[in-house]
């Protein structure tokens, strides 16, 4: 059976800003791979809007196309009631940050068991997902973990 992926903002920051760059390469192979039967939480959205926001103003129409687009082929995961207690529950238990436990939580409960990111210890497994850094993977092992 396929797993479950789902993104964290900083895949989609590269990307966008860094189209042409071996992250931002690595991050746009990662979004296909995983855009079959993929999980974005609705925090990485607003984290990625504001990142690029931030750095790279003029691209802000671009990246609100983007979250448009990545929300007709992924399954965008609310923050609800139930997402907030299991987050604030893994950052008393697990000292997670407030904004990375909402992106787990809301992950794991979409049925993700792995987490692509770079912002977590890669290997961290918790509550049924793994955390994997997509950058230090090769693309053999990427494709292991989500094959075609």
């Amino acid at each position: 059976m396929t797993k479950r992926a789902a993104l964290d903002s900083n895949v989609l920051v590269y990307a966008e800003l860094e189209p042409e760059t071996p992250k931002g390469i690595r991050s746009q192979r990662v979004i296909e791979m995983a855009a079959p039967r993929g999980v974005i939480a609705a925090q990485v959205m607003l984290e990625f809007v504001a990142v690029v926001r931030r750095r790279r103003p003029e691209s802000l129409t671009s990246a609100l196309a983007k979250v448009d687009a990545l929300s007709k082929v992924f399954e965008v995961v609310p923050t609800n009631t139930f997402v907030a207690g299991k987050a604030l529950t893994m950052v008393r238990d697990h000292q997670f940050q407030v904004w990375d436990a909402v992106i787990w939580a809301a992950s794991r409960e979409a049925g993700a068991t792995l987490l692509f990111t770079e912002d977590l210890q890669d290997g961290l497994a918790l509550n049924g997902m793994k955390a994997v850094n997509p950058f230090s993977l090769s693309q053999a092992d990427l494709a292991a973990l989500l094959p075609g």
